[in-house]
């Protein structure tokens, strides 16, 4: 069987904006949280986990394929193409 491959396609700026402003969300609440408490351990545990988020998202969006709709068109005609040649 076939390797599995996935294709991404681009998303709008919009969407973009939109699910960085979610991310910033979570994380100000994280450490809003422990500053509301006045805790500085929970803004600290928020703070590093912000970071490791976001060093194991840079991981996963360098390591995946990510195309304009014509490019992932192309691609699947070719995987198309080694499909019936098989």
């Amino acid at each position: 069987m076939a390797e599995r491959e996935v294709i991404i396609v681009s998303e709008t700026p919009l969407q973009s904006w939109m699910r960085d402003a979610s991310t910033f969300a979570l994380f100000a609440g994280l450490v809003g949280l422990g500053v509301w408490t006045d805790s500085s351990a929970m803004e600290w545990a928020g703070f590093l986990i912000a970071i490791l988020f976001f060093l194991i998202k840079a991981s996963v969006i360098t390591s995946k394929n990510v195309h304009t709709i014509s490019e992932a068109r192309k691609r699947l005609d070719e995987i198309e193409q080694e499909a019936t040649n098989d």
